[in-house]
């Protein structure tokens, strides 16, 4: 088997494949308004989306995604190949590129009936089900930064502890901040940090991630470097003074064994 990056000219087929499967799987209990919707969106928007292909010799399965914010639109796989793992094939490719770009996370508006299929993917469900034109989904997520729990790395400072705020005026850093330089995203930016132990301005700092900060207003995960085991409420204190604008979600070391 075979999984890569689909041509403008192979996304028709991936189109017509979506379509096909889509129809043989009853419109997933959505209702008519609802399976038009779905027509509408893969006859349309999906053109502009990102895809990938699973060849077994011929194309057999399919997922398109948002490459901005990898959002996932659209996972098929033909139902005489179903369950020989090629949609976790799919899923995993998608994973290893956000993975490289240091994305925060992937998300989909899961069709309620394919909601285990994502869980045994390790993803989450994120928030309440919801029907929009007919279509009913539940939104979930995978978080992509868990497995740098525990990694030793070294921040480079930036923003040093004491220093005035550059948005938010009146406002101090009361922990260092500033990026790990080996994680560097394709567009070029590296992976924000924050330092939390020293009560002083450092320049480097070497430490193990113990936590990470997701927003989830946008593609935002922030990691918490420290020398020592933080409490959660050492977290919340010490980047309050900026997380207080986000809504945020923190994942300690702690809870990377939960997974």
């Amino acid at each position: 088997m075979e999984i890569r990056a689909l041509t403008a000219a192979e996304k028709p087929a991936a189109q017509r494949l979506a379509m096909e499967v889509f129809l043989n799987s009853d419109g997933l209990g959505f209702s008519e308004q609802g399976m038009h919707s779905v027509f509408e969106f893969i006859e349309g928007e999906a053109g502009q989306l990102d895809y990938l292909g699973a060849f077994d010799p011929e194309l057999t399965g399919m997922l398109a995604y948002d490459p901005e914010h990898y959002h996932l639109a659209l996972c098929f796989v033909k139902p005489e190949k179903q369950g020989q793992g090629l949609g976790h094939a799919l899923l995993e490719a998608l994973l290893n590129q956000a993975e490289k770009n240091h994305a925060a996370r992937i998300t989909v508006n899961a069709a309620p009936s394919a909601c285990h299929v994502y869980e045994s993917a390790g993803f989450e469900k994120c928030g309440p089900e919801t029907e929009t034109d007919g279509v009913r989904s539940v939104p979930m997520e995978f978080l992509l930064g868990k497995k740098n729990l525990g990694r030793t790395v070294t921040v480079t400072v930036d923003r040093p502890y004491g220093s005035l705020h550059e948005h938010y005026p009146d406002t101090v850093y009361t922990a260092n901040f500033g990026y790990v330089e080996e994680c560097l995203k394709e567009e070029g930016e590296f992976q924000d940090a924050y330092v939390i132990g020293p009560a002083e301005p450092v320049e480097r700092f070497t430490g193990e991630v113990r936590a990470l900060i997701y927003h989830a207003d946008d593609d935002v995960c922030r990691w918490v470097v420290a020398d020592h085991d933080l409490s959660r409420q050492e977290i919340i204190d010490a980047v309050g003074f900026q997380e207080q604008y986000h809504d945020v979600r923190i994942i300690e070391k702690s809870d990377k064994k939960l997974n």
